[in-house]
């Protein structure tokens, strides 16, 4: 037996009335629940930041939600250990 992994994956859908069903799904098809929805409706476009858990591949869930027409993308957030500092700026050196 798997363990269960949880996943956050955030992703911008064209304005169509059951655009957010076809997601979840498309989700709950591939085996996965959802833990946690956020969706905000832009001008011209839903925003969604989806948790979601299981223990199949989220990667072939990505691949399968990319195959939704009203999908415009999808991506996985930056993990906290890979967003690197900003860089302070370089001291000008008299001269």
């Amino acid at each position: 037996m798997q363990d269960w992994q949880t996943y956050r994956l955030i992703c911008r859908l064209a304005p169509e009335p059951a655009g957010l069903e076809r997601l979840f799904q498309v989700v709950r098809r591939r085996g996965f629940v959802i833990a946690q929805v956020a969706a905000e409706q832009g001008a011209e476009e839903l925003y969604v930041d989806l948790t979601v858990s299981g223990t199949r591949s989220v990667e072939t869930l990505r691949a399968h939600l990319a195959k939704i027409h009203t999908l415009r993308s999808v991506h996985r957030p930056l993990e906290q250990r890979f967003i690197v500092a900003p860089v302070s700026p370089a001291v000008p050196v008299a001269g």
